[in-house]
Parts: structure tokens; C-alpha cells; sequence
């Protein structure tokens, strides 16, 4: 089986935003549980993306395709502590990623990345992203 192309991406030495944007699509959207809601924007997102590998150490260890839909399972740590991704990707007609959408575990782990991503991203990532909006009355 060939490897997402984002794996391959990750998995080689020397990654650069420019490499990691040429993956996206323009409108692509990522959706984590570390904002309060999605991330939008090829700039944004690579940004996003590229500063998650320099704050946790780790491999992938499973992928399974089907038709233009990838999951990844990313097993690793941060501070000394296990943890794990799962992510959905979907690509366009055109092989570039449209949607990634990642969940992690443990809880109190992934707040660690969190923490670590806001460290790198506040003055990046709009400060509503970070926390929950209340929920409007309709």
C-alpha cells in the first residue's frame, strides 16, 4: 500500500511549511480538539500543522485507505507522556487534502499539547479559538 502523501510528508527529514502547504488544498479546513472550532486556510492550517510535530515526538503505526479517505494512527509523547492521534483525511479530485479532522488520547495528555500548541500559536490563532464561545439562544 503507497502512504498517504501527508505521511510521507512527516516521515521525511527536512519538512518545510512550503512542502506541507503544497499538500493542501486552498480551502482545506482542520478540525482538532484543541480549538474551539475549525481551522480554515491553507496558511493557517500548514502553521497549525507543522508546529504539532515540533512540540511531540512519535511515528505513525497504522494507515487504512478507502477510496479518497485516509486514517492515520500516530502513537507518541510529549513531556514523557504516551499519546495518540486518530485522524480522518479526506483529499480532493485532485490528491490535496480538503478535511483532516484528528482526536487524541488520554484527556490530560492532550491537554499538554494544547498547552504546548498555545505556547507556540496565541499570538497566531485568534484567542476565541481557544476557548468556548457561549452558545447562542435561537
Amino acid at each position: 500500500m503507497n502512504k498517504h502523501p501527508l505521511r510521507q510528508f512527516k516521515e521525511s527529514p527536512g519538512a518545510t511549511l512550503a512542502g506541507l502547504k503544497a499538500l493542501l488544498a486552498d480551502d482545506v479546513v482542520f478540525s482538532s480538539p484543541i480549538f474551539s472550532r475549525e481551522v480554515k486556510g491553507k496558511d493557517l492550517v500548514a502553521l497549525v500543522m507543522l508546529t504539532s510535530t515540533s512540540v511531540r515526538d512519535g511515528q505513525f503505526t497504522h494507515e487504512f485507505k478507502e477510496g479518497q479517505d485516509t486514517v492515520l494512527i500516530w502513537e507518541g509523547k510529549i513531556d514523557g507522556h504516551k499519546l495518540v492521534s486518530f485522524e480522518l483525511i479526506e483529499d480532493d479530485q485532485d490528491g490535496k487534502i480538503k478535511y483532516r479532522s484528528v482526536a487524541f488520547k488520554p484527556f490530560p495528555v492532550t491537554e499538554l499539547f494544547r498547552d504546548a500548541m498555545y505556547e507556540q500559536l496565541k499570538d497566531i490563532i485568534p484567542e476565541d479559538m481557544w476557548h468556548l464561545q457561549p452558545l447562542s439562544e435561537e
